[in-house]
């Protein structure tokens, strides 16, 4: 819990609801089996992202985000963020201007043309953050229906959920555990292997064969591991199309069996709490997760 206790205002950003709206899916479904309380934030703009429009002008992304934040304080609720990306922007926004009040009152200055100011009185939380504080987690194993006990998951962190560790602070930068402890929690045996913390390669669009040789490296060293690795769990949407998509293309070139599936945390979260198979969608994955399915049905 929280001090404001377990409603938050929910920043939806753009991929997931516009893109992969099955992923949003899985989060209310598990945010509601365990009593987290969602508020809709009405007329946020994208987060924004947290890449290229910081590159090009460091003001409008400031801007654009402290205005996101300014609806929040309205509500008088922390954020709650369901994409690794709008977490690294919104939480970034919020202590760099909690930093410098000149820079907070310049940007304050932009917000006031539009009825909008930023305070810093709330905070920017991604949903593992909240999931892993050990109430949540106590509640999260006494409703489990469906443990994961047969499974062997791999986890990928990314880069906008830990770096930069300064700012984020979100876990160990080196050393990181939350995306594991609720995936053992729900009963699952989570692998520790050389490429975990490497970076998925989308940001990479300009040279796609970085990207590519990211994906490559990750998705054969998990194949040849000795245990049989049944899917790769992200909680980014990038990190999960890229994983997703490249996965296949890499093998038609190289001839290599890449064959893991990719899920979004919520989903695999959203079967072990009771949500049937058929209402998550998973189909839609290049990589069926046929052999996961069959082993959480048998």
């Amino acid at each position: 819990m929280t001090k404001k206790g377990n409603k938050f205002s929910l920043f939806l950003g753009c991929t997931i609801p516009l893109k992969m709206p099955q992923l949003e899916k899985a989060f209310r479904d598990v945010a509601s089996i365990l009593g987290v309380e969602l508020k809709e934030m009405e007329g946020v703009s994208c987060c924004p992202e947290p890449v290229s429009l910081q590159s090009l002008n460091i003001d409008t992304w400031l801007t654009l985000g402290a205005r996101n934040l300014a609806i929040a304080e309205k509500m008088g609720l922390d954020v709650l963020t369901i994409c690794s990306g709008c977490y690294e922007t919104l939480k970034t926004v919020s202590v760099l201007l909690g930093e410098d009040p000149e820079h907070l009152k310049k940007i304050n200055e932009i917000l006031k043309k539009i009825n909008y100011e930023y305070t810093g009185k709330i905070t920017v939380y991604h949903f593992v953050e909240i999931l892993t504080q050990p109430e949540w987690l106590e509640k999260m194993k006494s409703l489990t229906i469906k443990p994961l006990d047969d499974l062997n998951l791999a986890v990928h962190y990314g880069c906008h959920l830990i770096r930069p560790s300064k700012i984020m602070r979100f876990d160990h930068p080196e050393k990181p555990e939350k995306i594991d402890l609720i995936l053992q929690t729900l009963g699952a045996k989570t692998i520790d292997f050389a490429n975990k913390l490497e970076c998925c390669g989308y940001c990479a669009r300009l040279q796609e064969e970085i990207g590519e040789k990211l994906v490559e490296d990750k998705m054969t060293e998990l194949c040849e591991l000795e245990e049989e690795v049944d899917a790769l769990i992200a909680v980014c949407p990038a990190c999960v199309t890229q994983y997703d998509r490249k996965e296949k293309i890499i093998a038609r070139r190289t001839g290599k069996e890449l064959n893991i599936p990719v899920l979004y945390l919520p989903e695999i979260m959203a079967i072990a709490l009771g949500v049937a198979l058929e209402d998550l969608n998973l189909s839609t994955r290049s990589v069926k997760p046929n052999k996961l399915i069959e082993k959480l049905t048998t």
